[in-house]
Formats: C-alpha cells, structure tokens, sequence
C-alpha cells in the first residue's frame, strides 16, 4: 500500500475527490433511491464529512509532494481556503441546478469540515503521515539537520 501511496502521481488524488463531490452535490439524486432522514439535519453531516475528505485530500497531496520537506503555512491556508471557496460554489451551482437548493448551513458544514481538516491533519496526522511514507526511504533528510542544543559546546 505504501508503494501504491509514494507512486500515485501528485494532483490525481485532489481531481478524483474533487470529481467525486462535485457528482454528489450537483446530480439530483446520486446515491440513487429514496430519501430517507437518519435524523434531523442529517445532510449537515454528510457535508461535513464530505469536505473534511476533499480538504484532506488536498492538504495530503500537497504534503506528499513536498516530500522530504515540509509543507508551509501559507500554502496550506490556501489550500484549506481553496477547499472552502469550491464549497461556496458548489452552493451556488447547486441552485443553478434547478432540482437542488443552495443553502447557507450546508456552507457552514462545508466550511467547518475544511478547517477540522486542516486541525487534525495540521496537529495530528501529518506526522504521522511524513513518517509512514518516509520511513526508510533513501529521500528521507539526514538528522544533521536537526542539531542538538549541546551541540557547539565542549565536551
């Protein structure tokens, strides 16, 4: 599976899931079947789910391709801010649509889904993730770039 990982090329993974949620916001009925409510405003979670998964894609792949290096702020705000931006027009497309409705909650589930994205994978996981695909890998930096803070002093 790490192989699989460190050889999908950059980008597909960020086009496919984008694909994905486009289709699933934009197709009048995509699972197919009826509707049926698990439990009021049930759909706010789905949204959210759905944006935490495309906001972790996107941040995932711009890590993996920064490998060995580590990711900047910058870019990841932006690509957190992309993430929320295409959840704001996939609102809009939907009501463009004619079949489904914009609604301003299904932003906000949107949007707290990108930033819960960005928190845990910001705070937890991309150090999980680095090590998984770095580990023992002939690109990984060596640790003399990490000094120590007797380093310099005599000994």
């Amino acid at each position: 599976m790490k192989k699989f990982i460190k050889n999908f090329p950059p980008g597909v993974a960020s086009i496919l899931i984008t694909l994905v949620v486009a289709w699933l916001s934009l197709s009048p009925n995509p699972l197919g079947g009826s509707n049926f409510i698990l439990f009021k405003n049930a759909d706010k979670l789905v949204h959210f789910l759905m944006y935490f998964g495309l906001a972790s894609v996107y941040y995932l792949d711009y890590a993996k391709s920064r490998l060995p290096h580590h990711t900047h702020l910058e870019s990841e705000l932006t690509i957190i801010f992309t993430a929320i931006v295409l959840s704001g027009f996939m609102e809009i497309a939907q009501e463009l649509t004619g079949v489904r409705t914009m609604d301003l909650w299904d932003f906000i589930a949107n949007s707290a889904g990108c930033i819960t994205a960005f928190a845990f994978i910001k705070l937890y996981f991309m150090h999980v993730f680095r090590r998984y695909l770095l580990k023992g890998s002939r690109n990984r930096p060596s640790s003399s770039h990490h000094h120590s803070r007797n380093e310099g002093e005599d000994k």
